[in-house]
């Protein structure tokens, strides 16, 4: 993420910059007046990122909610103005600032601004995000490392949003590991949706009946014989090498295999559910397939820690 500088005129003072010289750099363009303390670099026009990043600066507060969200690249949350909080005894009118007692081990700096971490983001999230945005956000934040879901379920005891943590929280299979993209977090609330279909596998890994490698699939239901890959951005040569690993993975399960692509999980979703539930049955319908011999003993298991 690519941001504009913002200096405070204490900052320009300590750099020796007169007010005569401050007066020159606004008229020629190398500054914008933000606030009467903040000036914004460049001479383009100030969008309202640049105003609420200077209204942060100006408080002396701390960039929250959806803000927050937006600032530290969180899925599923969307810039929608100014969020910040301030000490308890700050004296603020501005519209889009509360006061609250802020733990600093809760605070980091993001984009050069003061912000709540990743844990107290998504507590605050979950007071203004629904069930699904949320759970998006979740999911981009334990895949980073950011936080853990024993973490984030801790955090979450007596606060407003815990509800909506707890429910997201259950839908999770005990020890999944996080989603590998935005796209597979959207087929895993997809097919959440199809009666009597259990959660996927996530990253499944298959072995073939000499118990050597196959692949690692993105989604997976072995009890049915079928898998799901998804289609994001492609790479030079990626085409021809999802289409052998599919291959491979039939070749040596015997498995259905279900392919989509962000088109038709994130804009066509109601007929890619339709497809989804056409799979299912057909897997149900088919004759058992035999059983493979069980695969050498697994790596470790996904751990929580951020630091493994």
């Amino acid at each position: 993420m690519v941001v504009r500088r913002l200096y405070t005129t204490a900052e320009l003072r300590e750099r020796g910059v007169t007010r005569a010289q401050l007066r020159t750099a606004v008229r020629n363009g190398r500054l914008r007046k933000v606030e009467d303390s903040v000036y914004a670099a460049g001479p383009h026009e100030l969008t309202p990122m640049d105003r609420a990043r200077a209204a942060v600066v100006a408080t002396g507060g701390v960039a929250c909610g959806t803000f927050a969200g937006w600032l530290h690249g969180l899925e599923g949350v969307a810039f929608d103005g100014l969020h910040v909080t301030v000490p308890p005894t700050a004296s603020t009118s501005r519209p889009g600032v509360q006061r609250r007692d802020l733990p600093a081990e809760r605070v980091v700096v993001v984009a050069g601004i003061r912000c709540t971490d990743a844990l107290q983001t998504l507590i605050d999230l979950a007071v203004v995000l629904d069930d699904t945005r949320w759970e998006q956000a979740l999911e981009s934040a334990l895949r980073r490392r950011m936080v853990t879901v024993a973490e984030v379920s801790a955090a979450a005891q007596r606060q407003r949003g815990a509800r909506r943590v707890r429910r997201v929280l259950a839908q999770r299979p005990a020890g999944a590991a996080p989603t590998e993209s935005f796209l597979e977090t959207l087929m895993v609330q997809l097919v959440r949706t199809i009666p009597g279909l259990p959660p996927p596998e996530r990253q499944h890994c298959v072995w073939d009946a000499h118990g050597r490698f196959v692949a690692r699939v993105d989604l997976a239901w072995p009890e049915l014989g079928l898998f799901v890959e998804l289609d994001g951005q492609h790479h030079k040569d990626q085409p021809v090498y999802d289409a052998r690993r599919e291959t491979a993975v039939v070749a040596a399960t015997g498995w259905l295999c279900g392919r989509f692509t962000w088109h038709e999980v994130a804009r066509i979703a109601s007929i890619t559910r339709r497809r989804m539930i056409d799979l299912v049955e057909q897997a149900r319908r088919r004759v058992p397939l035999p059983a493979l011999p069980p695969p050498p003993p697994p790596p470790p298991a996904f751990s929580e820690s951020r630091f493994a």
